[in-house]
């Protein structure tokens, strides 16, 4: 997810997935080349912003998170971000936020949404011990239903893409006052 400004209006860009940041409202979508995922990142996102006629000086980037196998713990890289999160939680605190939790295929379906809420009320659990209000926080499970990559049950695939789909997912509304 990312923030940029434009004509006075702060606006965020929901991740979907690591492929896709789009503003549903703005009807503005960006593609993010596949495997695309260096250090670069950043600097390639601030250009495409920039030539929709974005100002950048607001400019922040809040990757999607990802869980370990069969796991909800919050792990050092997901603190980073995070962090990031709750930093602008507390800048903009009528803000609405929402959490959309994923598995991968592996598991049961029933299983896998338990799991899910698991890691976003772990991603609750951490965000409320940094002190930040949490009344307009949101967690929607979706556990297996929205996998990046087609690696569905019974299928083999490579442990990479399973970490692909074992991931946290935000929006922010900040315009909400």
């Amino acid at each position: 997810m990312l923030f940029a400004e434009k004509e006075g209006v702060l606006f965020s860009f929901a991740n979907k997935g690591d492929s896709l940041l789009e503003n549903r409202s703005l009807g503005l979508t960006i593609r993010i080349p596949k495997g695309f995922r260096t250090n670069i990142l950043e600097s390639w996102i601030k250009k495409e912003i920039q030539s929709a006629k974005f100002d950048i000086a607001q400019f922040t980037l809040i990757k999607t998170i990802y869980f370990d196998f069969n796991s909800a713990l919050i792990r050092n890289d997901a603190s980073a971000e995070l962090d990031k999160m709750a930093e602008l939680m507390t800048t903009y605190p009528f803000a609405k936020v929402e959490a959309i939790v994923h598995t991968d295929s592996r598991g049961s379906s029933h299983y896998n949404k338990l799991l899910a809420s698991r890691r976003g009320n772990s991603i609750r659990e951490y965000l409320k011990t940094t002190g930040i209000a949490l009344d307009l926080f949101a967690i929607t499970v979706s556990g297996e239903e929205a996998l990046t990559e087609d690696c569905l049950d019974q299928t083999d695939c490579d442990e990479i893409i399973h970490q692909l789909n074992r991931r946290a997912e935000f929006n922010f509304d900040p315009r909400t006052q």
